[in-house]
């Protein structure tokens, strides 16, 4: 938190005098007329408005999208599910900052064995000057239960000076699977600060699609625990700063239990002055035998005056593992561009097109399609 700047302050205390009065205030629920077909659920916080749908048969399972205040008021019985996830946070001066900001939480949860094919889409639009959104995200998918998620993190066509500070706690029930999409396109002021953890647990199946493309600066923490046997974890990422922009990620695969496995795979594109950072870790316990973890890191320069920080790293206490990780720096590859100019296509082109290749791989995983399609459209205007 040292690193923000001083116009930063003036937003947090905005931000809590806002969330204190938005606490108090229900969402408003949409009708079915405003509700996007291929969508189950669509919330919506829009500067500090807030809307949400959920299909009615979605209610009729249990399944439960809305604000932490309303969640713990109408559903107390998940009072104990949200204090689970919350009760290993660090007492750090980030943490601090977002204790009291609970009601202006949002929580996802899916009930036992219900399995939904469309999207559960939470939005979080921050395009007003001066603005600063403080929030804890909670998703929560209960045993035997399958769901797909979609975090939107953004801006409309604004360079306004926000701040998002959010903390974002996922936990994947026994024999559950969770596919979750998340992506950061906030506006070119905007400083992005982010802690986030998911437990799996015994026989649990979680994976991440992360996609990194805005703010002038954005901090980035995951940690993905396998505490339950037979649990699996896939975190795919990209990042592509430009200009002067900075990006920091810090990542830990933590194996707990015997039987266990986790791949993290993050790609990364800078051109002109951006910065960029990686730290990873995989953490194996002493009893967490035949664990089988992996990470691996690429970068592609697009500027000599780019700079990246790349460190995985491995914590392994016993012997009985397969565990390994790697990465690599880049530049584009002269081969890859002569073969494409040699068939009329321009240098500059034949450039993008080795970009978006670079990207394909994880970019194609993004399972919300408009979504997709905006990020290839955002990746495109980078490379202009």
């Amino acid at each position: 938190m040292a690193n923000l700047n001083e116009n930063l302050s003036e937003l947090l205390g905005n931000a809590l005098a806002a969330a204190a009065e938005r606490s108090s205030a229900p969402v408003e629920q949409l009708g079915k007329e405003k509700h996007v077909d291929d969508l189950c659920a669509h919330f919506v916080w829009n500067n500090g408005q807030q809307t949400v749908f959920l299909c009615p048969k979605a209610v009729e399972k249990g399944a439960v999208f809305t604000t932490v205040g309303e969640a713990l008021q109408n559903h107390p019985e998940l009072a104990e599910k949200l204090e689970t996830l919350t009760k290993n946070d660090t007492e750090d001066t980030f943490t601090q900052i977002l204790a009291p900001l609970t009601e202006e939480g949002v929580v996802l949860f899916i009930p036992r064995k219900m399995c939904q094919k469309r999207e559960f889409l939470l939005d979080v639009e921050l395009s007003d000057p001066n603005r600063a959104a403080l929030m804890k995200v909670f998703v929560i998918i209960d045993d035997d239960a399958s769901a797909v998620v979609t975090l939107n993190l953004h801006s409309r066509g604004t360079n306004h000076n926000n701040l998002f500070a959010g903390q974002f706690y996922c936990s994947v029930g026994k024999n559950a699977h969770l596919v979750l999409n998340e992506v950061q396109d906030f506006g070119g002021q905007t400083v992005c600060v982010r802690r986030k953890q998911t437990l799996v647990q015994e026989g649990g199946d979680f994976h991440w699609n992360i996609c990194e493309l805005g703010g002038t600066k954005s901090y980035d923490s995951l940690d993905v625990c396998m505490c339950g046997e037979n649990s699996s974890a896939i975190v795919y990422g990209l990042y592509f700063p430009v200009k002067d922009q900075l990006m920091h990620i810090e990542t830990r695969q933590d194996h707990l239990v015997p039987q266990t496995y986790s791949n993290l795979y993050y790609k990364g594109a800078l051109a002109d002055q951006a910065k960029a950072s990686w730290e990873g870790m995989i953490y194996v316990d002493p009893k967490a035998t035949k664990t089988d973890g992996y990470q691996k890191n690429e970068n592609l320069m697009l500027s000599d005056e780019a700079e990246v920080f790349a460190k995985p790293g491995l914590e392994i206490i016993m012997d009985d593992v397969k565990c390994s990780h790697g990465t690599t720096i880049t530049n584009i590859d002269d081969d890859q561009i002569f073969y494409l100019t040699s068939r009329g296509i321009p240098e500059r082109e034949a450039e993008k097109l080795v970009i978006r290749g670079f990207f394909d791989t994880i970019l194609n995983l993004v399972t919300y399609s408009p979504i997709r399609g905006k990020l290839q459209d955002k990746i495109d205007s980078k490379m202009l």
